[in-house]
């Protein structure tokens, strides 16, 4: 059987006819890739969008309550990471407080002189460390009482409490004018330590009132309740005092704190 021959002419069509398929898979391709590029982009605007609306909805306050939030956690997870960065902080800086805050300086976690603090120490008892901190001249000072305070019952409620906070700290930036104040919540009682003292119980309280306190008037205030229940495994057994390991937690909490102001 004879072979048909092509024609020059036709095997030119049939070249030319690849060609323009091969231009318009290209075109094709080049569209399908440039219109799913601009749909990804259009995607994000659309995201970035939404957020906006989302963000121009929500109260000013709680979106600076997430961003500090996230800075709390940020410093609580350097509590496990970096510890020697924690106490670093405090490097100058003054703690004072109650047999609490006693445990800074007994653990040697915070040297000696930067901790003036005393089992039973209230609130009050502020002006006998005026001249020691003169001399130390802290950029920071952080009240850490409290316990005895609710205890002792010179001040039945919350209210009268705070207001003598308020009182003591305005007394204490008279005589550091350049240092920062910083008025630390009360540790709670936990387990057996709420049974210590029938005002325990009503430490909430307590802290509530300092914190409005701190707000109106302009103080810090650091809260410690969520940091204190997240670590109750590192009380004592009397559920008042606490473990070693939970003052890292405390100092990092303190930090934040301060980053937050």
């Amino acid at each position: 059987m004879k072979k048909r021959k092509v024609s020059p002419q036709s095997g030119k069509k049939w070249m030319i006819l690849t060609a323009v398929t091969l231009v318009v898979a290209v075109v094709l391709v080049v569209f399908f890739i440039q219109w799913r590029s601009a749909r990804e982009e259009q995607e994000k605007v659309d995201k970035g969008v939404a957020y906006l609306t989302k963000l121009e909805k929500q109260n000013v306050s709680e979106i600076g309550k997430s961003i500090d939030e996230i800075r709390a956690e940020q410093n609580l997870a350097l509590a496990d990471s970096d510890e020697s960065a924690v106490w670093s902080s405090f490097e100058n800086a003054a703690v004072l407080g109650d047999s609490r805050a006693v445990g800074f300086s007994f653990h040697e976690f915070i040297p000696e002189d930067r901790v003036m603090a005393q089992g039973g120490g209230k609130i009050t008892d502020l002006p006998q460390y005026y001249d020691q901190l003169k001399a130390l001249n802290p950029k920071a000072v952080f009240l850490c009482f409290g316990l005895n305070d609710v205890g002792i019952g010179f001040w039945p409620t919350g209210e009268e409490y705070a207001a003598e906070c308020e009182k003591q700290i305005a007394a204490l930036q008279a005589e550091l004018p350049d240092a920062t104040i910083y008025l630390n919540s009360i540790l709670p009682a936990v387990g057996v330590g709420l049974d210590a003292d029938s005002d325990y119980p009503r430490i909430g309280e307590y802290n509530e009132a300092m914190k409005t306190m701190a707000e109106e008037k302009g103080y810090h205030f650091i809260d410690n309740t969520q940091m204190a229940q997240e670590h109750q495994d590192l009380y004592q057994e009397d559920g008042l005092h606490v473990q070693p390991d939970f003052y890292k937690y405390w100092a990092a909490n303190m930090m934040a704190g301060v980053n937050e102001s």
